[in-house]
């Protein structure tokens, strides 16, 4: 079916009608497509929290980048001049000890390797003393497999 042209209520233009009376350009004049809001305000607050918590953390990472010598506390390796977050280890979880992740003494320069050794399951006899020193440091109960190391 064909429609005709019709006059436009608002510029009285002979046009198809879109709706309302009105011509497309008209309609979309007088009903602005709504922005579409992707972020609830709880969610932008906790982006604010987070963004506070990083800055705080490379901040803390720099500190310690500059304080100790730029080699893997694990397997003596170099790292370089510029620290990279992948350099800085959490010894206990910081998912799991939330209050200690900004703590300096829970954080080992270590390289990438080392770092991913940990990561899956399989650190270094020295990672493993120094996760052990943390422990004791931060008084957490030591298991069976740690006394042993």
């Amino acid at each position: 079916m064909i429609k005709k042209k019709k006059k436009c209520l608002n510029c009285e233009k002979e046009s198809y009608i879109w709706s309302k009376s009105l011509c497309k350009t008209c309609f979309i004049k007088a009903n602005p497509p709504k922005k579409i809001q992707y972020k609830s305000e709880k969610q932008k607050l906790k982006d604010i929290e987070k963004k506070g918590y990083t800055n705080k953390q490379f901040k803390m990472f720099f500190d310690i980048w500059n304080k100790r010598k730029h080699y893997c506390e694990s397997c003596g390796k170099w790292l370089g001049n510029e620290p990279l977050s992948i350099f800085f280890d959490h010894l206990l979880e910081k998912s799991i000890y939330k209050e200690l992740a900004l703590i300096e003494e829970n954080i080992f320069l270590c390289c990438g390797e080392c770092h991913t050794k940990k990561t899956n399951g399989f650190p270094t006899t020295q990672h493993l003393t120094a996760i052990n020193k943390a422990k004791q440091l931060f008084n957490i109960e030591l298991t069976k497999e740690d006394v042993l190391l």
